[in-house]
């Protein structure tokens, strides 16, 4: 672990949904420390998320992966984020995770179309899933792209 200042990123206000279909308000606050070692550049994207019944953080190479973790965290407690993060129909590539450490993402639309979005930001059309199920439909997405 590197000793580099954390720099604040950023703060949302989400929701989060239980089992019973609750709403229930949620804070994330995004840190970031980048540096150089022998070997290359270094990047720890941290986020924190708190609600009324608790914190949890973690901490990756870019935000995407980070807020991976935390859901596979709050899926313990029985909840999903309200927000693209968590939307079922998510691409991540390359690109976006280096020029936005990994805070946008791409949701694929009913006609096919991309569009960039923030992984924190929610829409009527945010559809939260498991980990497992987000990742099963960007391997599918990806075949099928490959095959046309």
């Amino acid at each position: 672990m590197s000793q580099a200042p954390e720099k604040a990123v950023g703060e949302y206000e989400i929701f989060l949904k239980d089992a019973d279909n609750n709403l229930l308000p949620a804070k994330i606050e995004l840190g970031c420390r980048d540096w150089t070692e022998v070997g290359g550049r270094r990047t720890e994207c941290r986020i924190k998320l708190q609600w009324a019944n608790g914190v949890i953080e973690d901490t990756d190479w870019h935000f995407f992966e980070s807020f991976k973790r935390v859901r596979e965290k709050l899926a313990l407690h029985g909840l999903l984020p309200i927000c693209y993060g968590a939307n079922r129909k998510i691409i991540i590539t390359g690109m976006a995770i280096d020029m936005a450490l990994g805070r946008k993402v791409y949701k694929v639309g009913e006609d096919g179309q991309l569009t960039r979005v923030d992984i924190f930001k929610t829409s009527d059309d945010v559809e939260p899933v498991s980990v497992e199920i987000q990742e099963q439909f960007q391997k599918q997405w990806c075949q099928e792209f490959r095959e046309q």
